[in-house]
C-alpha cells in the first residue's frame, strides 16, 4: 500500500474530527503581542499603583539596542465543550494539556514627544493535546510569530498595530490544517480605581486571512472560507491582594465572513461573549503559577450551512485549570 494511499484513509477515517479541527482553529485564541508580564510597565504584578497607568519604557529595557525575552507556559485545563457544539447532548468533555514556548525582542524605544513607541517581534510553538473523550485524534501544534509597534503614552493609553502569522498542524495526519496572517490594530487605556485595583480597556480589531482544508458540503471547494473582519471590546480588572493578583475580565467580539458566494460562511457573522477570572501568584521573581476559568458563548447567524439546517455554529463553554508559567528577560 503506497503512501498516498494510506494518508487518503487516513483522511477519510479522521473526518469528522477534521471538520471539527478547522472550526476549532478559526476560533483559537493567538498570540499576537509579547506576554503582559513583558509590556506590563509596573513590573512586578503585585505592586498596584497609579504609575502603572502611564507610559514607561519597557521593563526590560538595557542600554543595548535590543532586548530578549523568553518563557515557557504549561496549563492544564477541563473544558465541557471543546469542539464547540451547539447540541448539549452531543458535546463531549475533556481535559486538555497545553504547552507553549515562547520568546521575542524588543528593539530601541522611539522617543516621541508625550509617548514611548517600542518595536517587538516574537514567536511561539505550543502542543495542545486532549486527554479524555476519544479527541486525541485532534491534537495538534501551532506555530505563530508577530511583528508590533506599541506606543504607550504619558495619559495612559497605549496604541498598537502589527501583523501576525499562525500555522496549526494536526499530530495524527501531520498536514497543516489551518493557517492565516492577521493584520491588526488596537489601543488600551489603564487608569487606576483605587491604590489596589486598574482598570483596563482594550479594543481591537483585524482581517484574518486564511487558508484551511475545503469544506466539503460547501457549493465550491474553496479554502478561504473563514476569511473574517473582527472587532473585540473588553474590560478588565486588575487588583492585588498580599501576594496574588485578580483579574476579572469582559469581552465582546463581532466576527463578519467575508467570502461571497463561492463560501459555505457567506453571510454568515457571529457575536463572542467571554467572561474570564485569573489568580496569579508569583513563585519567584520569574515563575508564576495561576489558577484561571472562564464561561465563553456565541451567537452565529447566516451562512449557507446554517441556513439551511444543516449545522448549528451557537454554542457555550466553560473551563477552568491551573498553569505554571516561566518568564525571562536577558
Amino acid at each position: 500500500m503506497n503512501k498516498k494511499f494510506k494518508k487518503f484513509l487516513a483522511t477519510f477515517a479522521l473526518f469528522p474530527t477534521l471538520l471539527s479541527a478547522q472550526q476549532l482553529s478559526s476560533d483559537s485564541e493567538r498570540p499576537t503581542a509579547p506576554p503582559t508580564s513583558i509590556t506590563n510597565p509596573g513590573g512586578d504584578d503585585t505592586k498596584v499603583n497609579s504609575s502603572d497607568a502611564g507610559a514607561q519604557r519597557p521593563i526590560f529595557m538595557k542600554t543595548e539596542n535590543i532586548s530578549v525575552f523568553g518563557g515557557a507556559e504549561s496549563k492544564y485545563l477541563y473544558r465541557n465543550n471543546p469542539l464547540s457544539s451547539a447540541d448539549k447532548l452531543s458535546r463531549v468533555e475533556t481535559a486538555m494539556f497545553i504547552n507553549t514556548l515562547f520568546a521575542g525582542a524588543s528593539f530601541e524605544p522611539i522617543e516621541a514627544e508625550d509617548a514611548v513607541i517600542t518595536p517587538y517581534v516574537g514567536t511561539s510553538y505550543t502542543m495542545t493535546a486532549y486527554e479524555e473523550g476519544g479527541l486525541g485524534a485532534l491534537d495538534y501544534q501551532s506555530t505563530s510569530a508577530y511583528a508590533m509597534l506599541l506606543a504607550q503614552h504619558a495619559n495612559g493609553w497605549a496604541y498598537r498595530i502589527g501583523i501576525s502569522y499562525a500555522m496549526d498542524k494536526s499530530k495524527a495526519l501531520k498536514d497543516e490544517t489551518y493557517k492565516e496572517f492577521y493584520p491588526n490594530v488596537g489601543a488600551m487605556k489603564m487608569h487606576a480605581l483605587n491604590e489596589q485595583v486598574i482598570g483596563i480597556f482594550d479594543i481591537s480589531g483585524g482581517f484574518h486571512m486564511s487558508e484551511s482544508n475545503p469544506n466539503p458540503f460547501g457549493p465550491f471547494l474553496t479554502t478561504d472560507e473563514l476569511d473574517n473582519l473582527d472587532a473585540t471590546v473588553s474590560y478588565g480588572l486588575r487588583y492585588a491582594y498580599e501576594n496574588f493578583v485578580f483579574s476579572p475580565r469582559y469581552s465582546v467580539t463581532f466576527k463578519d465572513y467575508t467570502e461571497g458566494t463561492q463560501s459555505v460562511n457567506n453571510g454568515r457573522s457571529e457575536f463572542i461573549q467571554s467572561l474570564t477570572l485569573k489568580v496569579d501568584y508569583p513563585i519567584t521573581q520569574n515563575l508564576k503559577a495561576s489558577l484561571f476559568g472562564g464561561y465563553s458563548s456565541r451567537d452565529s447567524s447566516g451562512g449557507l450551512l446554517q441556513d439551511a439546517n444543516v449545522l448549528d455554529y451557537d454554542f457555550e463553554s466553560a473551563d477552568g485549570g491551573i498553569s505554571l508559567g516561566l518568564y525571562m528577560t536577558f
